[in-house]
């Protein structure tokens, strides 16, 4: 090897993104590198004949804000991208980000990131893929960022701790049982994927093993060991899905233990979770959000709120109790079904649910006349779309609470909602994803009423 090729040369991290890279600068140009954190000073091995001609070897000088990871995996896995930092930096970072991307919007309150009472073992709902590995054991992990490896994980420090104690007894159980993992190149194989929901609250499990088809051999078998071992799991299911796909679960299931889904709790009302159920995967952040978001809805006895990209019906259910009348809006039927059966489970009379895409129902609804107090949208991380938008303000419904899994997004429709004549009030953001990159916030705005606007909507009759 060529000695001149390499050098090593020392370099100061100057700030960092969002996504937990730091940012060095060499030539003039800046580099982001993982695993440094701002003010840090690196030894990088130059490599001039490379592309990417800067690799971090050594962390010289060590930052305050750097903590050991926990999680032996954080490197290789890519699930994460704050593991080696205090949570006390991650949500500096994270309420930083949030500051750069709204502050086109004058005179709006960014109040302090909601952080979680822990970083870890939050998520109750787990899904991991397989592989066997070389001793011939089975095996499940992640798969590393940006590639179809798989990188085996027993303790994944997000995941619920009864999901990890699952999982790991159900990989014993199919290495004993002979069960034989889906090979992703030859196509052949059993088991593809374990999903595992907890009910933080009910304590109840559900177990979903996903195969390469209906074929299951020793399936009985793998449910008795499982149901021997007394881990409190209330039901087993089997999801099928044989499409050459990076999805994980297949539209058929049959139904091996137990009932077939899970129910928990929110406050007072309880749901029914199923594998495909839309469920906010921190419980305790859940419980923060929804409470915020009816109590900036500003709800009064009399209101008729519509929940639009609604999932299980979570929110709507939560508000109905505080108003006249509720509509929910979903368009996968599963969900659409589950939250009619929530519906029932708790005996809430005033709330209908509608099977539909939400961009035509608002549409249609605003060519009614229809007539809405109270708007929640809580779309899919793309955000909404300009139809949607366009007939919003055509209802002008006075009050919107806006939920968002990706600020991005929402900021750009939040530009579209003031074009409509809405004042952005308030950003709130909920860490319901630490360690990792994601943020949920909630952008609360008011209609700014003009007589001619009043004089229009008080002629709208209801939905």
């Amino acid at each position: 090897m060529d000695k001149n090729k390499f050098k090593a040369i020392e370099l100061k991290c100057i700030k960092q993104a969002f996504n937990g890279n730091g940012i060095v600068k060499y030539n003039n140009k800046e580099y982001a590198i993982s695993n440094i954190l701002p003010g840090e000073v690196g030894l990088f091995e130059i490599n001039k004949n490379e592309r990417t001609p800067i690799e971090l070897k050594n962390i010289i000088n060590h930052s305050s804000s750097r903590i050991n990871s926990l999680c032996p995996y954080f490197e290789s896995c890519g699930g994460c991208q704050y593991q080696h930092m205090t949570y006390e930096s991650e949500l500096a970072l994270k309420e930083e980000y949030l500051k750069n991307l709204y502050q086109s919007f004058k005179d709006i309150k960014i109040k302090p990131i909601n952080g979680m009472p822990s970083p870890y073992n939050y998520r109750n709902k787990c899904q991991m893929t397989y592989k066997l590995s070389k001793t011939h054991n089975v095996v499940c992990g992640f798969y590393e960022e940006g590639t179809h490896k798989i990188v085996p994980v027993s303790d994944c420090k997000i995941q619920a701790t009864k999901a990890t104690e699952i999982i790991n007894a159900f990989n014993k159980v199919l290495t004993k049982n002979h069960i034989e993992p889906y090979n992703e190149k030859t196509r052949k194989g059993i088991v593809r994927h374990v999903l595992v929901r907890y009910g933080f609250n009910s304590k109840e499990i559900l177990l979903v093993i996903v195969t390469n088809g209906d074929f299951f051999p020793g399936s009985k078998n793998v449910c008795k060991d499982l149901i021997k071992l007394n881990l409190g799991i209330t039901t087993i299911v089997q999801n099928i899905n044989s499409r050459q796909t990076s999805i994980v679960l297949g539209d058929k299931e049959r139904v091996l233990y137990g009932p077939g889904f899970i129910y928990d709790t929110i406050g007072k009302l309880k749901f029914k979770i199923s594998s495909r159920s839309f469920y906010q995967v921190n419980t305790i952040g859940m419980n923060m959000l929804y409470k915020k978001a009816i109590e900036n809805a500003n709800i009064s006895s009399s209101d008729i709120l519509l929940d639009t990209y609604c999932g299980v019906g979570t929110i709507g259910l939560l508000a109905a109790n505080s108003c006249k009348q509720v509509y929910g809006v979903e368009l996968n039927h599963d969900a659409y079904k589950d939250a009619c059966l929530n519906a029932r489970i708790n005996n809430i009379k005033n709330i209908n649910f509608f099977n539909d895409d939400s961009t035509k129902f608002m549409t249609k609804l605003a060519a009614s006349g229809s007539h809405i107090d109270v708007l929640i949208m809580d779309p899919p991380r793309d955000g909404s779309t300009n139809e949607f938008i366009e007939a919003v303000g055509r209802l002008k419904p006075k009050r919107i609470i806006y939920v968002s899994c990706d600020p991005k997004t929402q900021v750009r429709d939040l530009f579209k909602l003031s074009s409509e004549g809405y004042h952005l009030n308030q950003v709130e953001a909920f860490d319901m994803f630490p360690r990792t990159f994601n943020l949920e916030c909630i952008a609360t705005l008011t209609y700014k009423e003009s007589k001619k606007n009043i004089k229009n909507y008080t002629k709208r009759k209801s939905l």
